[in-house]
């Protein structure tokens, strides 16, 4: 009966050891272990950075929108044609400087600025 007790007992260390190498811990009932603060502890998000893209978007658009102020609609529209057609490039170029309508509503604030 001794030599089952013993089995069991060292079977129990084991595993408290594998806790406690893993950074578990007793935690008594009604306490706060380390459990309730893992629990508590914001988890890390590793989706897509929206934020940084929107950032990203804005700065874009503000630089458009200070190029178009600078040299003016028709000018910014000829260099615009001129990169649509050169190569692969230059036409993802022409294509993400076109002229939306935020860039013209940003041009517009900013040119009296500007000017």
């Amino acid at each position: 009966m001794a030599k089952t007790d013993m089995n069991d007992f060292e079977k129990r260390l084991n595993r408290i050891d594998k806790i406690h190498e893993a950074g578990g811990a007793f935690e008594a009932t009604g306490s706060l272990g380390r459990s309730y603060f893992d629990s508590m502890r914001p988890k890390s998000r590793r989706g897509l950075p929206l934020r940084g893209l929107a950032l990203l978007v804005a700065g874009i658009l503000l630089v458009k929108g200070m190029m178009l102020a600078q040299i003016g609609a028709e000018e910014y529209s000829n260099r615009v044609a001129i990169l649509a057609n050169g190569n692969m490039v230059e036409q993802i170029g022409a294509w993400v400087l076109h002229a939306d309508p935020a860039t013209r509503y940003i041009a517009s604030v900013l040119s009296p600025l500007i000017h």
